[in-house]
């Protein structure tokens, strides 16, 4: 009897828990949102989003997002309305008991910004377009004409190398698009031109470079060069001023 009299209880037990529980998530369902907090990963401090662009995105335009019953409210719906803002990468929104809607949120990371005669855009270092921000510029590489989608991801890789590199991000602030597939690089010091050819084997050349600036440079100076072309893998040439005219 004692053992029968102790499952009672505890079955008792569990549906006075089940409906307390119950009772709870319907109350808490039928609730306003109390709050709504915003984390945003501002990566390399990068501040293309804030609160106020995410609310703007979430509200209903009949209806404040802060006059919802939470219960309303679909997470997966609210996430993608966010995640069609160009900025977004990525975002989770979470729902809790206090009647807060939590989200954290991704940005895109641009790595170069595009400008040509007809349009001017970021490229991500995912190698995605992505359009420039009225609230935030972003201080990153100038790329100059016509470059093709096709080509933007293999110049966020290059970007990226160049970066990660204290030689070569000190001497490069620019890429130029010169021809069908051709480059060249722009580089903050002395009237030189750096001739990288096309994209491909870009690590190869950009060490090429490195080389030749370790051997060379700190001892003839840049001023003596019209031109280095890097845009053969297996050897440097680099052209002085006034050097057969």
């Amino acid at each position: 009897m004692k053992t029968k009299f102790k499952i009672v209880k505890v079955i008792l037990g569990l549906i006075l828990l089940g409906f307390l529980v119950g009772f709870s998530v319907r109350r808490n369902a039928c609730r306003t949102v109390n709050a709504i907090n915003i984390k945003i990963e501002h990566q390399n401090n990068n501040y293309f989003l804030n609160d106020s662009v995410i609310k703007d995105l979430l509200d209903d335009p009949n209806q404040s997002i802060m006059k919802t019953p939470i219960g309303n409210l679909d997470v997966y719906e609210m996430e993608k309305k966010v995640n069609e803002s160009p900025y977004i990468d990525s975002v989770q929104v979470t729902k809790d008991l206090s009647g807060n809607v939590n989200l954290d949120i991704k940005q895109k990371e641009p790595i170069g910004r595009v400008n040509n005669a007809k349009d001017e855009y970021y490229i991500t270092t995912d190698g995605e377009r992505m359009p420039l921000s009225k609230v935030y510029s972003a201080p990153v590489m100038m790329i100059a004409g016509n470059v093709k989608k096709d080509e933007f991801q293999d110049l966020s890789d290059m970007i990226q190398f160049i970066n990660g590199d204290n030689l070569l991000k000190n001497h490069i602030i620019g890429i130029q698009k010169v021809g069908q597939r051709s480059f060249n690089l722009i580089v903050n010091k002395g009237n030189y031109v750096i001739e990288l050819g096309t994209l491909n084997n870009y690590e190869r050349k950009l060490n090429n470079l490195k080389l030749f600036y370790n051997q060379y440079l700190n001892f003839v100076g840049l001023e003596k060069y019209k031109k280095i072309s890097i845009k053969f893998i297996n050897q440097v040439v680099a052209t002085k001023i006034n050097e057969n005219e």
